[in-house]
């Protein structure tokens, strides 16, 4: 009996013991507890700051990729909405000398949406950002000409960055998939600011445009076959940011066909010659 008692007593305190918590058990033989596992933290979602900018502009001509769409002043409209890299923008073309049903309109709308992404940042050329778009082209006078356009831009938004100098270069690969038409956009942009803020600045800026065999004939009517850089455009403009929300934006602009066949068939266009000067303003609010 004596036997039996002590067992049952043995077990008693064993299972005591094992009950016994591990704060308990830490705190009577003077052991640390042990870390207790930490929660994973479901990380804050970014608040949501839209951003929603309105440009209005005066154009002495309507040009597209260094092509003339319309040989009389216009002006434009551009609006864009933007969140965390994704945007949703509309711009327009208002035609002064042409008018529909003694109307005027909006002759070339484009809506436009896209993703723009920063993924590298090397400390010495700035963020490389990837910007993947799509485009629709509506023209209010020839509806059948309607069609959609993918973009792919890869851009060095800080190729050079010495004192009040900055520089750029950028590449486009886009493609209409209604008119089966590619073309690449090489482009580089030298900054040069004026003041210590930045309120003021001279860009320039430089675009060579390539295009397929498809792209070449719907520019040139068809008269020219084969792929060439069909145009470069020069740019000059100077930024003035009249407040934080507010910039006023005077341009001159110049453009040429590189290849020999493309200068020819714009010296045989109503609207296009073998080299373009044109001028404008662009005057922008940022929300």
């Amino acid at each position: 009996m004596r036997i039996h008692m002590a067992l049952f007593f043995v077990v008693a305190l064993a299972a005591t013991a094992l009950a016994q918590s591990a704060a308990t058990r830490a705190k009577f033989y003077g052991q640390e507890p042990p870390p207790e596992a930490e929660q994973p933290r479901i990380p804050d979602l970014p608040p949501f700051s839209p951003d929603f900018s309105i440009d209005l502009g005066w154009h002495s001509r309507n040009m597209r990729e260094g092509w003339t769409r319309c040989d009389g002043p216009v002006g434009t409209l551009q609006a864009e909405f933007s969140e965390s890299g994704a945007y949703l923008g509309f711009w327009g073309a208002y035609d002064f000398t042409d008018r529909v049903n003694r109307k005027w309109h909006f002759q070339d709308t484009r809506l436009y949406a896209g993703f723009a992404m920063d993924f590298i940042n090397t400390g010495t050329f700035g963020p490389v950002t990837i910007d993947l778009s799509w485009t629709y082209n509506h023209f209010l006078d020839h509806t059948t000409d309607d069609n959609g356009e993918l973009g792919l831009t890869l851009a060095l938004n800080q190729l050079i960055h010495k004192g009040r100098w900055l520089g750029a270069v950028s590449l486009g690969l886009n493609h209409n998939y209604d008119d089966e038409e590619s073309w690449l956009d090489l482009a580089g942009r030298i900054t040069c600011l004026l003041d210590e803020n930045g309120r003021k600045s001279i860009v320039t800026t430089l675009h060579l445009y390539w295009g397929d065999t498809a792209k070449l004939q719907a520019l040139t009517d068809r008269c020219v076959n084969g792929n060439a850089f069909y145009a470069a455009v020069l740019q000059t403009e100077f930024e003035w940011h009249l407040t934080d929300h507010l910039t006023l934006s005077p341009y001159l602009a110049l453009s040429s066909a590189p290849d020999r066949r493309a200068r020819h068939a714009a010296k045989d266009s109503p609207m296009d010659s073998s080299a373009l000067l044109w001028a404008g303003f662009r005057f922008g609010w940022q929300f």
